[in-house]
């Protein structure tokens, strides 16, 4: 029976008759706002012939042309062009030799320096002294001409002088610059580090980040002796160059600096990583804490008595929630299997579906009651389980007709990106497979639409205030126009105050603070999905996004940039940028990991 049609869905379809209806006499046909937000939900090929675009008004086929890209049909022109699509070393050499706009070189030198190119630098020929007042402040070239000298470019005299200036404009940010000083000095590339900076949260993750890009030979001994208690008195401080850290300044950078030991622990890890006496740290015990701490347990490979003991006590290794047992599951395949077959069990029949998710993700092949196991995954309230038996399916190298077997009820599943992580699958299988169709709307979806078609239609930015604990806030400045659905979506997200009390479980310096997660880490979010809504406005320094594990699995999870970020575009739901650039950005490169966030707020009605 095919399911009743939405009042929004009704309007799409109008319009559509219409088109198929008009005749050579017809006066005007129109593509409105709303028709589009509802085109780029239902994701149904939009059927236009040449002669009707041409009678709408630019503005509308515009519209029309950007929402057909989005839906991605077959036979719709890409979104991206094959520079961002699939970056190669001799277009972005020509793009280089061609850039003039500070946007322009920084993209340029962003893919070369990722193609790992001697001829990186190259973008910034020309620039000179003069040239260093129109460089934009927050654009920070700090890391990228660390990443070109690594990668055999050499800064001429020219260039150094535009970075002299850049230098005295007040440009040049203290923390980035010792980064990637420390980047070199550890390369062999430079003798010295800068004088040491303050050490702050941000100033102490963006050290260790850079320090954890040397080889594990080069970090082995101060990793291993220098952080046996979270001290002032570590040796690791001027190793680091960062001045010696006042114990308030520790304690509130604690978690940032578990999560980058965690990161830096080698793969595989030696045992001797995780053999270090010392006293407990006051954070060890946070759940954000310990979730990066359960991550590096993975990239042991040899069994410890210490680690095993440790895990054979229930709960194991302290894993009370299904979330926190499946980011143990890993590290307890290797040190216990036993155990580890038993936790994989509990969580494949348990309720929990990020449990779930990491249970499926450690079989090794089909289960035997793989039809109970798919019953139970379809009604989950979480899109990661679903996604992960979806995608296993192949993994467990089933046969092509079993696999399109397991897949085929997958399209007609009520959300949206099950049907389309099953169509990406079948149509590897079979290209012959049929787009699928639109699902019924929640009321939910409907909430999020009839938003979305309100701010668009309104023509005003939206503004979102996110307050941090400490007195700090920053303000988001959104545009509906580009990315009405996900703009909507947050705006009810906070109006219901969803995102209260909630932790920060990503900060990269120099890229993108991270946040929005029910659970505090960078897991799970509101128990439905929306589409990307995906453009080619540039991701520079200060932008917003939404984060994903896939195509229109946005939920409540976003980050802002902190730098330019060329490689985002086009991929990531971009909704704007934040407001006073000169106050926000400063606070989010020093806002610890795992900050409160004691409210967003929408500012408009």
């Amino acid at each position: 029976m095919r399911p009743l049609l939405s009042p929004l869905s009704l309007l799409l379809l109008a319009s559509q008759a219409a088109l198929a209806l008009a005749g050579p006499q017809a006066k005007a046909l129109r593509f409105t706002t709303r028709e589009a937000i509802q085109a780029e939900w239902s994701r149904q090929p939009l059927a236009f012939t040449d002669s009707e675009k041409a009678a709408l008004s630019p503005a509308e086929r515009a519209l029309l042309e950007r929402a057909q890209q989005r839906i991605g049909a077959p036979g719709a022109s890409p979104l991206l062009p094959p520079e961002l699509e699939k970056p190669t070393l001799e277009v972005w050499e020509a793009k280089a030799q061609a850039a003039r706009t500070p946007q322009d070189r920084f993209t340029a030198l962003f893919f070369l320096n990722r193609l790992r190119s001697p001829k990186a630098l190259d973008t910034l020929d020309g620039l000179g002294p003069s040239d260093a007042a129109a460089w934009p402040r927050h654009l920070h070239l700090e890391a990228a001409i660390a990443s070109a000298r690594l990668n055999g470019a050499v800064v001429s005299p020219g260039l150094q002088a535009f970075l002299d200036a850049l230098h005295k404009a007040g440009k040049v940010e203290p923390v980035r610059a010792q980064a990637a000083r420390l980047r070199l000095v550890m390369a062999g590339k430079e003798k010295e580090l800068l004088p040491p900076v303050k050490a702050t949260p941000g100033s102490l993750i963006a050290l260790l980040d850079a320090w954890n890009r040397a080889p594990w030979a080069q970090r082995r001994e101060l990793a291993l002796s220098a952080f046996k208690t979270l001290s002032p008195e570590s040796p690791i401080w001027p190793r680091l160059g960062v001045q010696r850290p006042t114990q308030a300044a520790l304690d509130q950078a604690c978690v940032g600096i578990l999560s980058r030991l965690s990161e830096g622990v080698p793969n595989p890890a030696p045992a001797e990583a995780f053999q270090a006496q010392g006293a407990p740290w006051a954070c060890a015990a946070s759940p954000l804490a310990t979730w990066y701490g359960y991550q590096a347990l993975a990239k042991l490979e040899t069994s410890l008595p210490s680690i095993q003991k440790a895990l054979a006590q229930e709960p194991p290794m302290g894993a009370t929630t299904p979330l926190m047992l499946g980011t143990l599951l890993p590290a307890l395949r290797k040190q216990s299997p036993a155990q580890a077959d038993r936790v994989r069990d509990s969580l494949l029949a348990g309720r929990d579906p990020l449990g779930r998710a990491a249970a499926i993700e450690d079989l090794p092949a089909a289960p035997a009651d793989l039809a109970a196991l798919t019953q139970r995954t379809w009604a989950d309230g979480q899109f990661e389980s679903q996604q992960t038996l979806i995608q296993s399916y192949g993994r467990w190298k089933m046969a092509p007709e079993e696999q399109k077997n397991q897949l085929r009820p997958w399209l007609q599943h009520p959300d949206w990106t099950c049907r389309w992580e099953a169509y990406q699958a079948l149509a590897k299988l079979d290209p012959a497979t049929a787009w699928p169709a639109a699902p019924k709307p929640t009321s939910t979806h409907e909430a999020i639409l009839k938003e979305a078609a309100r701010l668009a239609e309104r023509g005003r930015p939206v503004r979102l205030r996110i307050t941090f604990s400490g007195k700090r806030s920053v303000t988001l400045r959104l545009d509906p126009a580009v990315a009405p659905m996900n703009i909507a979506n947050l705006v009810l997200l906070a109006r219901a105050g969803y995102f209260n009390g909630r932790l920060v479980p990503r900060v990269v310096p120099d890229f993108v603070v991270q946040m929005g997660s029910p659970f505090d880490t960078m897991d799970g979010g509101p128990g439905y999905n929306v589409r990307c809504e995906d453009s080619l406005a540039w991701y520079g320094p200060g932008s917003v996004g939404m984060a994903l594990s896939g195509k229109d699995t946005g939920g409540s999870q976003f980050f802002i940039t902190t730098n330019g970020t060329p490689h985002l575009t086009g991929k990531y739901t971009r909704l704007g940028e934040v407001e006073h650039p000169d106050q926000a950005l400063p606070l989010l490169d020093d806002l610890e990991l795992g900050a409160r966030i004691l409210a967003v707020e929408a500012l408009e009605p």
